[in-house]
């Protein structure tokens, strides 16, 4: 019965992710059946119920699945055009389809699943990637159980970590795609720029984005990302700007904690 169920599953599981399932059911239902581990009666009950009914699960389960990741990076999908986006999609039912059990976190395993096919194809905007990264961030940091957390109370000290609110991502794209309109109509070319944003939810949970530039960039990636001490994440980050770390780099340091800390995102040093 096992074995039967595992059958089952398996042509159920092709009929939906193939990407050339409808061209073989239509052709020959049976054999596609048969190729799949269903025998006899199972084969004979389907073939009764019709390969296009099984179609139509296969149709139903696509629509709802793009459609998610449609709302989730529309810009994206609208300047991929409605077919080639569609194609995409298809393909990576065929060659992955979602792990995840919940809807939500779809939309962010098709982007990392299509960004080594869209870069790799130059009829692709070679912003694209980075646009759907940008569209998934919104969601990301609204609905990240993280942030909110209360300050330390703790001056900055060189010698310890700092602590920022838990919803913060820093962001880097190569191109400015935060400055594109939001209208699905529209086909401008973002410039062509490196750019660095600190996303992070505020106190009235508003998501925010903070470009900055890439000093600041390179010190938070130190003291954000890799959670160092104060003092030693300035010294990477000056080390990997190829600079000393003179009065200059210091004062805008000082500076981009003043900030930081007026936008509620950095809360004090770490204790202990």
């Amino acid at each position: 019965m096992a074995a039967k169920g595992e059958a089952r599953l398996a042509a159920m599981s092709a009929a939906i992710r193939a990407a050339d399932a409808p061209q073989r059911i239509r052709a020959d239902y049976a054999a596609f059946l048969r190729e799949h581990g269903l025998v006899d009666g199972d084969v004979d009950a389907l073939l009764e119920r019709g390969g296009e009914r099984m179609l139509v699960y296969r149709s139903l389960v696509h629509n709802r699945l793009r459609n998610v990741v449609r709302e989730f990076i529309d810009r994206s999908a609208a300047r991929r055009g409605k077919s080639e986006f569609r194609a995409d999609f298809d393909a990576f039912m065929d060659e992955q389809a979602p792990v995840t059990p919940y809807l939500r976190d779809v939309p962010a395993e098709f982007v990392a699943w299509v960004t080594p096919r869209w870069t790799a194809n130059e009829a692709v905007p070679p912003y694209l990637v980075d646009l759907a990264r940008h569209e998934l961030l919104e969601t990301d940091v609204r609905n990240d159980p993280a942030g909110g957390e209360e300050p330390t109370e703790l001056p900055l000290a060189l010698d310890r970590p700092l602590r920022f609110d838990g919803s913060c991502r820093l962001m880097r794209y190569a191109w400015a795609v935060h400055k594109l309109p939001y209208a699905l109509e529209d086909t401008s070319t973002p410039p062509h720029v490196l750019t660095n944003l600190l996303v992070f939810r505020d106190r009235t949970g508003k998501v925010r984005y903070l470009e900055i530039g890439e000093w600041s960039a390179l010190v938070l990636e130190e003291l954000i990302c890799r959670k160092l001490p104060v003092a030693e994440g300035l010294r990477r980050a000056a080390d990997r700007d190829g600079a000393s770390l003179d009065d200059e780099r210091l004062a805008k340091a000082a500076n981009l904690f003043a900030e930081l800390a007026d936008h509620g995102v950095l809360l004090g040093a770490e204790p202990g």
